[in-house]
């Protein structure tokens, strides 16, 4: 990849080059690095993205993170699709459970009228955390993967798919075609 194409595509993904120097590195090294230096920029990065609705997030995790992770498994010569699918657990488990968390906690009410949903509700205190918990789990696997990128895919597929079936049964008999119960939910 041209050096100037690999610079910005490390500026729009800060995960890749944070993955790439995690391997081979002793478990959990480097946490403050993680937080200060990559997910604040990655925070600034994916707003950017979800400003432009439905196609610039599908875009970035669809062009930008692929495009990253194969120059990660260029570089460090393990198989493209292991490498995409550490890439996609992380950001989107990981990072993605950080921004649940703190849409959640700090914008509540915010997050719950954009759904279409009711504000106020202790409900959304549990969902943040319960987003936390995977966040945590999601960035250790950075430096832990395997069996804990499997055990996450399952848990948090379980947990979208049943989601999905809440915002459909929602859009369905109670008419919330709000853009954040039928939109996004449903893509992801």
């Amino acid at each position: 990849m041209n050096p100037k194409a690999a610079f910005i595509l490390d500026l729009l993904v800060p995960f890749g080059p944070y993955m790439r120097r995690a391997d081979g590195l002793p478990a959990f090294d480097n946490w403050p690095a993680l937080f200060w230096r990559v997910l604040s920029p990655m925070f600034l990065i994916y707003w950017l993205a979800s400003q432009i609705p439905y196609v610039g997030t599908i875009a970035y995790m669809l062009i930008l993170v692929p495009l990253s992770a194969a120059m990660h498994a260029r570089s460090n010569g393990r198989p493209y699709g292991e490498v995409l699918l550490h890439y996609l657990v992380v950001i989107l488990i990981g990072f993605g459970g950080v921004w649940s968390f703190v849409g959640h906690t700090f914008l509540a009410d915010q997050v719950a009228a954009s759904i279409g949903w009711a504000t106020g509700s202790p409900f959304q205190t549990e969902l943040a955390f319960f987003t936390l918990g995977s966040a945590i789990a999601g960035l250790l696997g950075i430096w832990l993967g395997g069996h804990l990128i499997t055990a996450l895919v399952i848990t948090k597929s379980v947990f979208l798919y049943g989601a999905a079936g809440v915002h459909i049964h929602d859009a369905l008999f109670g008419d919330n075609f709000s853009y954040l119960n039928i939109g996004p939910p449903l893509i992801g």
